[in-house]
């Protein structure tokens, strides 16, 4: 059987994919696992495991286009904090590089997360302390948005977001300190960050990246405040489209808000607009049929 192929198309951007021999489709089956495969086969319905296959190698493909994105953001992500910070806070490193974690009133989750760097597993400082910029390389995703809720520095002093924010996101329309002096809004802007660490933990931990919750609004939820439901959970393969198409664009929004010059390069990546293609029912499509 000669192995099939994605359209010239795909194998002109680097994704070329030959389709397996028939002899090997069970063993490709059993080594995902049918557990696995079971959700792609009742939200997609292929007509055969050749075409299961190519959706898997899709979903694996789309993964790749938002973790080749989100690595960006989150290298942009925790260098504007950092900078921003230590700007503010410190009294360890450079002027651009300083140990803010040890001066702010970071939550007791936050605050673990750095000892876990600077400490040993019996609690000991290390000696030579870690620099400031490998403290913050080593923290995870996740600990910048929690960011946003730290009220105080260590010494009960308020914290300035109306002006540190407009720092880490230069890009963003809005630059005036009151405006990110709101909870709302940086609220709202948590809730983009979150995002960005939900995407890529679900591609971190292996996830179908076209299984989506419902989509609420972008804010994150208080005592007294309701999170409108925009849209329920994708029921459809042209509404988890959507959805990607929309959680696409918001990484690249986000990105731009931390740098404009980033997002530039990353829109001028033949990649890019490769990646933007993947989204669309045609490539889907194309996908399915390479197996006809």
């Amino acid at each position: 059987m000669v192995p099939k192929r994605l359209p010239d198309e795909y194998n002109k951007n680097g994704n070329a994919y030959n389709m397996p021999n028939s002899g090997d489709i069970q063993a490709l089956m059993s080594a995902i696992s049918t557990p696995r495969l079971s959700s792609y086969r009742k939200f997609f319905q292929p007509r055969d495991d050749e075409e299961l296959l190519a959706i898997y190698r899709w979903n694996e493909d789309v993964c790749a286009t938002f973790s080749r994105k989100l690595k960006w953001v989150e290298i942009v992500l925790r260098n504007r904090f950092h900078s921003a910070l230590s700007m503010r806070y410190g009294t360890v490193g450079a002027a651009a590089s300083r140990d803010w974690y040890h001066h702010l009133k970071l939550s007791a989750h936050s605050r673990d997360s750095v000892r876990k760097i600077t400490h040993s597993q019996r609690g000991v400082p290390r000696l030579p302390p870690p620099a400031p910029d490998d403290v913050v390389a080593k923290l995870t995703f996740g600990f910048w948005p929690a960011l946003l809720d730290v009220e105080q520095d260590a010494l009960g002093q308020k914290i300035g977001w109306g002006s540190i924010l407009i720092d880490v996101v230069p890009g963003h329309r809005q630059t005036e300190e009151v405006y990110w002096r709101a909870l709302a809004h940086r609220d709202a802007l948590f809730a983009r960050l979150d995002l960005c660490k939900d995407l890529r933990n679900r591609i971190a931990h292996h996830e179908p990246i076209w299984k989506q919750g419902a989509l609420y609004e972008e804010t994150k939820p208080r005592p007294r405040r309701t999170v409108a439901l925009i849209a329920p959970a994708p029921s459809t393969p042209d509404e988890a489209l959507a959805r990607l198409q929309l959680q696409h664009d918001r990484v690249m929004e986000l990105m731009h808000w931390l740098s404009p010059e980033v997002a530039r390069m990353l829109r001028a990546d033949p990649a890019h607009q490769q990646g933007e293609r993947l989204l669309q029912a045609a490539s889907l499509l194309t996908y399915r049929q390479a197996c006809p």
